[in-house]
């Protein structure tokens, strides 16, 4: 993610720091410090927050040179320059919403079962939603893998990166739409949606029919 540096009324050069912890205050903004020994509860309590690592431009940063740019500069913001407007983010919401309902459609068509769509957009930076269905042999992931590309590249123009083999937990990555095709005993022992308990469920006109069971 390229990133610059941005305060309230200073302009901070872009020296990259060590290993740091990185606080999410909005879509696209950061609240940047280091992990010193030194630093306050303030700033060393990330337990809520995804810890990332920053690769620094510059060869060597010393930490007593980013302890001096904390205490001159205070908090950091680091702001995505491609950061899109709250009006863009709702359209392109709907669209990758309304590409997921119709890749949940396609499953339910090859009888996945137990299909879940779900909103994790407020909990990942990589992707809008999940899909998790379960198939009962690996022959039927890859029949509902294969339904889901064509639907994909031909009505959407998307093409999915991950796997091209079906294995007990298949996972198709088209960037906005994330699909997570297991058998049972794995999708059992992964257990996304609790992992992801606080993602939005999204109804689907077919959740309540009976699972197909070969």
């Amino acid at each position: 993610m390229e990133a610059c540096c941005s305060l309230v009324s200073h302009s901070l050069p872009c020296v990259s720091p060590r290993p740091c912890d990185l606080r999410r205050l909005g879509r696209g903004e950061f609240n940047l410090s280091r992990r010193p020994r030194k630093l306050s509860g303030s700033l060393r309590d990330s337990s809520t927050f995804p810890r990332m690592a920053l690769r620094s431009n510059v060869s060597e940063d010393t930490d007593d040179m980013f302890d001096d740019l904390i205490k001159k500069y205070g908090k950091v913001v680091f702001k995505r320059k491609d950061q899109k407007s709250p009006g863009e983010e709702a359209n392109d919401d709907a669209e990758s919403l309304s590409f997921a309902v119709a890749v949940a459609k396609v499953a339910n068509e090859v009888k996945a079962a137990d299909i879940r769509v779900l909103f994790v957009k407020p909990l990942v930076y990589w992707t809008r939603f999940f899909i998790i269905a379960t198939a009962f042999s690996r022959p039927q992931i890859d029949a509902i893998g294969s339904k889901i590309r064509d639907l994909a590249e031909k009505q959407y123009g998307k093409v999915a990166s991950g796997d091209t083999k079906p294995n007990s937990w298949t996972l198709l990555d088209f960037g906005d739409v994330v699909v997570h095709i297991f058998l049972p005993e794995q999708r059992d022992f992964y257990n996304l949606e609790e992992f992801y308990g606080n993602a939005t469920s999204i109804d689907l006109p077919f959740e309540n029919q009976p699972p197909f069971r070969s």
